[in-house]
């Protein structure tokens, strides 16, 4: 019994070791980190919230100065393996050096800084087709006429799986409004980090009829109508964008047999060595055709994602 405890001891304490070792490493990175982010990108926390990547921009640039630090080091030795055997040591640590310290570092950082803004993009894209099924959850809990903290309080059961797509955002709030944040001010965050503009208007105007103390349920039956009609426009777009590329890909199943003719005739008349009817249709038709099938049905789908509730 006492030497497991013994060894429990000892793992925790090498744990603690490693874990102390790499955040003093990661340090510089954090920091170069932090300058690229304060001079590219205004409000990056809001992304970094907002894209559910993260809690907190310190625990984003903590984890991402660990990748940097990561990459660094598995960069230096994969290089430093693979000039090794062609050049000199000192050349190829320099080498090595050289990507650990100036390549991998600047890739990383621009991915680093990219990803929580596409993300961010995407997920205010999945919130505005899907923001209907919270909304209709609140008409619901509003006309029973309980208060906001209650309402949040029964969201998790009463959307119950698609809780998840709206979590950010609630569990923001709710995590606000218990550690002794008014109900409006909680919302006024929320809405600040929200990348969808139905929910930012949702959680403004929820926050501004709190502040004066009116009735929620028609400021949220308002914002169900407002949705519905922008929806609906959003419909109409996706669908003539579908209708192009439905035409397009018409345009190509018409277009690639007449081009396949149209060149064998012509290596018919002017044959080029090298190059035979057959290699043309091992191009086309088992490789070309399916590819431009799946980019076409790829394309669609996402046009469709966009405004699949």
């Amino acid at each position: 019994m006492l030497k497991s405890l013994t060894h429990s001891k000892l793992l925790m304490k090498l744990r603690e070791s490693i874990s102390r070792s790499v955040d003093l490493a990661s340090k510089p990175f954090k920091y170069l980190l932090q300058i690229y982010i304060n001079s590219l990108v205004k409000g990056f926390e809001i992304y970094v919230i907002g894209s559910g990547i993260s809690t907190g921009i310190e625990r984003y640039l903590s984890t991402s100065s660990k990748i940097l630090l990561a990459t660094s080091i598995t960069t230096f030795t994969i290089t430093l393996v693979m000039a090794s055997r062609a050049l000199p040591l000192f050349i190829s640590l320099t080498v090595s050096a050289v990507a650990s310290l100036v390549i991998a570092p600047s890739l990383s950082l621009a991915i680093l800084i990219y990803l929580p803004m596409a993300m961010y993009r995407n997920r205010g894209e999945v919130l505005e087709s899907k923001a209907i099924t919270l909304l209709s959850a609140l008409v619901l809990l509003t006309a029973s006429g309980q208060s906001i903290y209650r309402v949040l309080e029964a969201l998790p059961v009463v959307l119950g799986g698609a809780y998840k797509v709206f979590s950010v955002e609630l569990d923001l709030a709710s995590s606000l409004m218990k550690v002794g944040v008014p109900v409006s001010e909680a919302l006024k965050r929320v809405a600040h980090i929200t990348p969808s503009n139905i929910l930012r208007d949702l959680f403004l105007s929820l926050s501004s009829i709190i502040s004066i103390g009116g009735n929620v349920a028609p400021v949220v039956q308002s914002l169900v109508e407002r949705y519905v009609t922008r929806y609906g426009i959003r419909v109409e777009r996706s669908v003539e964008e579908l209708n192009i590329v439905t035409e397009v890909y018409v345009a190509l199943t018409m277009l690639i047999p007449m081009i396949v003719n149209s060149t064998a005739a012509f290596l018919l008349i002017y044959p080029i060595a090298g190059l035979s009817f057959d290699a043309i249709l091992v191009l086309t038709i088992p490789i070309l055709i399916p590819i431009a099938s799946v980019a076409i049905v790829t394309i669609a789908d996402m046009i469709v994602s966009r405004v699949r509730p």
